[in-house]
């Protein structure tokens, strides 16, 4: 049986879930996932495979983009694993259900499980859902919402039965794509360490948007607001960054970092990783010790490491725990290098090239983020999932 809304609620309080759910009704999908991006055609239709199902009724059948058809099975559990045309961030997904839910109660999923991984063998939880998160209606579309920073090339589904009876059917999967958070303050950047070559690199905010104990104010845009006494904090050692995705490939000229306030010593690891996808980070500059005052830290371009332009650049570290109040990127766009670079003059003398410092760290992968929100009527932390609906 169905919990009403009320029910649904105190069940939060009591057992303390971790997700809310609120109703609430569109003309259009787009409409119930306001800025975000639905990545049904960026599947790879020859990756998805399925478990056995109903003619014509096979799991290919989430990704067409047309609720009357579905997927339906009676066979347990049901697994759905597909590949995306490149790795996505994503923070949301879309459930559509079928053609005679109403008529056939209980066909909804009791659980499901939704991962994502970037070799297509080992896989993450990226959010678990429950029965009660779908009603027995036709055709009727429900968005999930939850805090995931980590791009995945490989997905999976896992619905280890029906709600009751022998048979579950769902329509569509569709997956949406992380909302782009660009810099706001007009603050940014604070340091006048602009160089002579290069601007400041500008784009959307990447890593954890919320920092170390839930505090909203730690979260990634602390370190690009312009502000020294504020600071991103990550969740711990290792876990957590703040970067920018600069929308092209980027040659970067000078690097500036100031601080965190009272943690000069956590300044000592610090590292400027760039990628193309997300997925492998390559870095760029390595802070071998600690920094030996509060104050603007210059890295000229001699001391970046394997700058040969990427989209991506995140502050990271695995060293100590990471705290940082500003950082500044200048460059300019690979597309742009020969426009961009200066003119060069032939010296009067032989200039000798001076050689950068040996990288002190490998490339590390993406480390899995996980941005907490509190629930206020609960009194316990948890993720923060909303859940709508539209009949068609």
């Amino acid at each position: 049986m169905k919990k009403s809304f009320f029910s649904i609620v105190l069940s939060v309080i009591l057992l303390f879930t971790l997700s809310i759910g609120v109703a609430g009704a569109s003309d259009d999908l787009a409409t119930e996932a306001p800025g975000r991006t639905f990545l049904i055609d960026k599947v790879k239709a020859d990756s998805i495979e399925g478990t056995g199902a109903f003619a014509n009724e096979e799991a290919v059948n989430l990704f067409d983009d047309d609720p009357a058809t579905k997927f339906c099975t009676n066979i347990f559990p049901a697994v759905v694993t597909w590949q995306m045309d490149k790795a996505y961030v994503v923070d949301a997904v879309v459930i559509c259900t079928a053609n005679d839910n109403a008529s056939y109660p209980g066909r909804n999923p009791e659980t499901w499980t939704f991962s994502g991984s970037n070799d297509g063998t080992n896989y993450t939880v990226i959010y678990e859902g429950k029965a009660s998160d779908l009603d027995d209606v036709d055709f009727t579309y429900f968005l999930f919402t939850f805090n995931n920073s980590t791009a995945y090339s490989h997905y999976k589904l896992e619905i280890p039965g029906p709600e009751s009876g022998t048979v579950m059917q769902i329509s569509e999967f569709i997956l949406c794509e992380k909302t782009s958070a660009g810099i706001a303050s007009e603050d940014y950047p604070s340091s006048g360490q602009k160089p002579s070559n290069g601007d400041i690199i500008l784009g959307d905010l990447i890593g954890n948007e919320i920092g170390w104990g839930d505090n909203p104010d730690a979260g990634r845009h602390a370190a690009f607001d312009g502000d020294v006494t504020t600071f991103f904090d990550p969740l711990g050692l290792g876990d957590g960054y703040c970067g920018i995705d600069a929308g092209q490939e980027y040659i970067l000229t000078q690097i500036v970092i100031h601080p965190r306030d009272g943690f000069l010593d956590r300044y000592y690891g610090a590292e400027i990783q760039g990628s193309n996808d997300m997925e492998n980070w390559t870095t760029l500059y390595f802070a071998d010790d600690q920094a030996a005052d509060w104050d603007w830290q210059v890295i000229a371009e001699a001391d970046i490491q394997n700058n040969t332009g990427y989209r991506y650049f995140r502050y990271y570290n695995e060293v100590m725990h990471g705290d940082v109040a500003e950082v500044e990127l200048y460059g300019y766009p690979v597309a742009g290098e020969a426009a961009s670079a200066p003119a060069e003059e032939a010296p009067s003398e032989p200039v000798e090239e001076v050689p950068a410092p040996d990288a002190a760290s490998p490339a590390t992968s993406d480390m899995m983020t996980l941005a907490v929100a509190s629930i206020a009527l609960a009194g316990a932390l948890g993720f923060v999932s909303y859940k709508k609906r539209r009949s068609i």
